[in-house]
């Protein structure tokens, strides 16, 4: 895998395409993986997509029991393999974004896995293939520095600093991800 996710919250819509092309991408059970939050719903209609962040030390994996919760080579966090996932739930508590969800109907876990079975070919993501304001893109590494670097450049001109020791702490490099607030 040679690209990465990044994310630029401020740019969501809240048109919920990401979430639709999700519920069809492979194995998903009509299931979207990833979310559409609101930042806050009492004051905002500002939204953001929410997808798993592919923890450099994933909360979910180190809390599961069954040793349910596959890393791959490149760092990518899968759901739950369904033959050992017991149940209890202990993922969906353990992860600092609230990502991993529970059926109750099939008794299984399922989350975002950056749709495994495309981005290890290079090919976006479900959800970045289809989000029409780019706050989720499928992008080159370097690519990615050069949106850093310019997001910083911005920041400094604009008196913004990052904010420290909270839970964007625990995403890797290879998953850019910018709000306003960093």
């Amino acid at each position: 895998m040679n690209k990465i996710m990044y994310l630029e919250f401020e740019r969501c819509i809240g048109c919920r395409a990401c979430q639709a092309a999700c519920r069809e991408c492979g194995d998903h059970d009509a299931k979207e993986r990833n979310y559409v939050e609101y930042v806050d719903f009492a004051e905002s209609r500002q939204t953001f997509p929410m997808l798993c962040m592919q923890c450099k030390d994933p909360a979910c994996a180190r809390v599961c029991p069954a040793n349910a919760i596959q890393i791959t080579e490149e760092g990518v966090v899968l759901s739950a393999m369904e033959e050992k996932c017991i149940g209890c739930r202990n993922c969906t508590f353990g992860c600092p974004f609230g990502i991993p969800k529970f059926d109750f109907e099939t008794n299984k876990m399922y989350k975002c896995d950056m749709c495994y079975d495309r981005t290890r070919d290079d090919i976006p993501p479900m959800c970045a293939s289809v989000c029409p304001s780019e706050a989720i893109r499928f992008i080159d590494f370097d690519e990615m520095q050069q949106l850093r670097r310019r997001r910083t450049q911005m920041n400094l001109v604009e008196g913004k600093k990052p904010q420290e020791g909270n839970k964007w702490d625990y995403v890797p490099e290879f998953f850019g991800v910018y709000t306003d607030s960093q």
